[in-house]
């Protein structure tokens, strides 16, 4: 077999095994907005005194966002330290229990000798229970101080307001010397991440799935690209548009991006290119030819 037959069996075979591979680039509309919203209230009633924060300002989670006044609060965190700080009982009660424990140690020898009198001995043992249960009753009393002092402290805490999550302030709705009962104080919303949603048709169902990424191009800063994780993927198709909706996660560590603009989501779909027809032409025999020839 010559040359020029071997290549274009080359060619052919190799057409048919390794089909060319390409990427479908598809671009659904979507919406940047923040990852969640969440109205600010106090967990008990009680008058604002004052609100550390303004609207637009960058807060941290469990930062102190506002106080209520709490002058009994703070009055019974002082008391309740106080008490739980005296030690000076539970000493003195220890120094009594150990005297009157070798004080019973010794008349229980002199009595064993016949020497001291039952009565003695008698009320040396009494005395010795008694400062026993002295002791015992001074640090269950300093327990409970300790467990006052945390209620008391808990109860303190609670009227400081702290941020739940890491964002922004979007609205405030109290300001100082009004009561909070049953009302927001304000409102906040997580823009780190933040979340892109958009509705995809019918034939992308099972294409898109959890975890797999896609590129942003929000309005807002324009011209740029950003990376996001699909993380919800709708289970159902709605029959009346044919549709199902997709959530990702966009990471804004630097606070660039800005919630609430519309956006452009590509995905990347792997899929393999048709192979082309060969057709034989004067310069390129067919096999048979080829083999016919001389």
């Amino acid at each position: 077999m010559n040359h020029k037959l071997i290549t274009t069996i080359y060619i052919l075979c190799s057409s048919y095994i390794t089909p060319l591979q390409a990427a479908e680039m598809t671009e659904l509309d979507c919406m940047v907005k923040p990852e969640m919203y969440v109205e600010l209230s106090s967990p008990v009633d009680g008058v604002l005194e004052s609100v550390l924060v303004e609207t637009s300002d960058l807060v941290q989670k469990g930062q102190v966002l506002a106080k209520l006044e709490a002058s009994v609060e703070t009055a019974q965190v002082n008391l309740s330290k106080q008490e739980a700080s005296v030690i000076d009982t539970i000493e003195g009660k220890k120094v009594e229990s150990e005297f009157s424990k070798r004080n019973k140690d010794r008349f229980d020898q002199l009595y064993e000798k016949h020497v001291g009198s039952l009565a003695e001995d008698d009320k040396a043992n009494t005395e010795a229970n008694l400062t026993r249960l002295a002791l015992s009753k001074a640090i269950n009393d300093k327990k409970t101080a300790e467990l006052k002092l945390k209620l008391a402290t808990a109860q303190l805490e609670q009227k400081s307001i702290k941020s739940p999550i890491t964002g922004i302030v979007i609205e405030r709705y109290a300001m100082p010397g009004e009561t909070v009962k049953n009302r927001p104080i304000m409102k906040l919303a997580q823009i780190d991440p933040l979340r892109v949603e958009l509705v995809a048709p019918a034939a992308l169902f099972g294409q898109i799935t959890k975890g797999m990424s896609a590129e942003i191009h929000p309005e807002k800063p324009a011209n740029q690209t950003y990376q996001s994780t699909v993380t919800i993927v709708d289970k159902l198709i709605d029959p009346a548009s044919g549709s199902f909706t997709v959530r990702l996660a966009l990471p804004n560590p630097d606070d660039k991006l800005i919630g609430g603009v519309n956006c452009i989501a590509r995905f990347n779909f792997p899929s393999a290119l048709p192979i082309a027809n060969i057709k034989k032409t004067a310069t390129e025999p067919s096999i048979v030819d080829t083999a016919r020839a001389p």
